[in-house]
């Protein structure tokens, strides 16, 4: 069996998801052959450039885009011709790659490699295997030519029919993540590698790689407590110089870009973040009492909205930063009733059912 797996670069979370199912496909299956490409290699060259910049673009700066697409923008459903027709002028080299790789299932991580390879299923003859990368479903992931649909939670199942899916075809399986993650931590180990201290609570804020903005500010509001603090600055060298400078009660360490984080998400007791679909799930496995704050509009602020349903998490902002961390370093009750909730959505084997769903499909056994 040939799998071509297609992700796009816009965050990490969809090119993690992506490894994570080809490892577990290697695990289960060492004899089918994958093959990974980001879409936007070969599709029409610039529309992953101005993809990608637009999309950096509104997080930093018209969040309203982003609330705006994701919402549909009129779409009802990714079956709209008018989509398609937009995605046959893009396609540019797609179909070369489709005729040399002669894949048996495309596996997309992203709603827009869904699009092309709806355009060519007929023509090739494979499968189309769709992954959900958020806890909330918009128009863009469905369309006719998918075949599975595997989504982040059972509670999404509706979401999903409503656009026009088979109930049948969707697995809420979870969202991928690399098979080491499920295995845990050596949280000692961790915690001589990041500097905490067994004794303190340990708090983390995690921001984007364009950390900055109101990230400071909360950053400000959290430093006056007795905890080790941990502050990811990815790559925002001029926010990580001010927050340096930032003094309180708090035994502060500030990082850039940081290797193996599930390490840290292993080990830290608090975690302050951005709802991302990826980063969330990370969380769920290990289980630290769950901050969200500077959530996309329209996308993020959805998986946040799920969370927080759940009982898993709590939103932050700038204004009520520091109340919600006193309530919560005042609640060890609390903390611990939203590390089980977390845990609750956490689910395993997610990219090994995804694999064995795709086995399934008769090509290999």
């Amino acid at each position: 069996m040939k799998i071509l797996v297609l992700a796009v670069p816009i965050g990490a979370g969809h090119m993690k998801a992506a490894k994570a199912i080809m490892q577990a496909i290697e695990k289960i299956a060492p004899a089918a052959e994958t093959r990974f490409e980001n879409c936007f290699d070969w599709v029409y060259p610039l529309y992953g450039q101005v993809y990608t910049r637009i999309y950096d673009f509104a997080q930093r700066k018209a969040l309203g885009l982003i609330k705006l697409f994701y919402g549909g923008v009129g779409v009802q459903t990714g079956s709209s011709p008018f989509l398609y027709r937009y995605h046959k002028l893009l396609a540019d080299r797609l179909p070369v790659l489709l005729a040399e790789y002669r894949p048996d299932y495309v596996l997309c991580t992203h709603f827009s490699p869904g699009y092309f390879a709806a355009l060519f299923k007929r023509d090739f003859g494979y499968k189309i295997g769709i992954v959900v990368t958020d806890y909330y479903v918009h128009p863009h992931w469905v369309n006719k030519e998918i075949d599975h649909y595997f989504i982040p939670h059972e509670s999404l199942v509706e979401q999903v029919v409503s656009f026009g899916a088979e109930r049948e075809q969707v697995y809420p399986f979870g969202i991928p993540i690399g098979l080491e993650l499920e295995a845990g931590v050596d949280k000692e180990a961790a915690r001589k590698r990041f500097g905490l201290s067994e004794k303190r609570i340990s708090a983390t804020i995690m921001g984007s790689r364009v950390f900055g903005g109101e990230w400071f500010e909360v950053t400000r509001e959290l430093i006056d407590f007795d905890y080790d603090f941990l502050v990811l600055c990815g790559e925002n060298k001029e926010a990580a110089d001010k927050i340096s400078r930032l003094k309180g009660r708090a035994n502060l360490k500030v990082l850039g870009m940081v290797e193996r984080i599930h390490e840290l998400i292993g080990t830290t007791a608090i975690l302050i973040t951005k709802a991302g679909g990826i980063t969330s799930t990370e969380a769920a496995q290990a289980a630290p009492a769950l901050l969200f704050a500077n959530s996309i509009v329209g996308l993020e602020d959805k998986n946040e909205e799920f969370f927080v349903h759940h009982g898993a998490a709590l939103k932050i902002t700038k204004e009520n930063a520091r109340q919600v961390m006193a309530a919560l370093l005042a609640d060890p009750a609390k903390m611990e009733q939203m590390r089980t909730n977390l845990k609750r959505i956490g689910k395993k084997k997610t990219a090994i059912n995804i694999a064995q769903t795709i086995k399934g499909t008769g090509y290999f056994s």
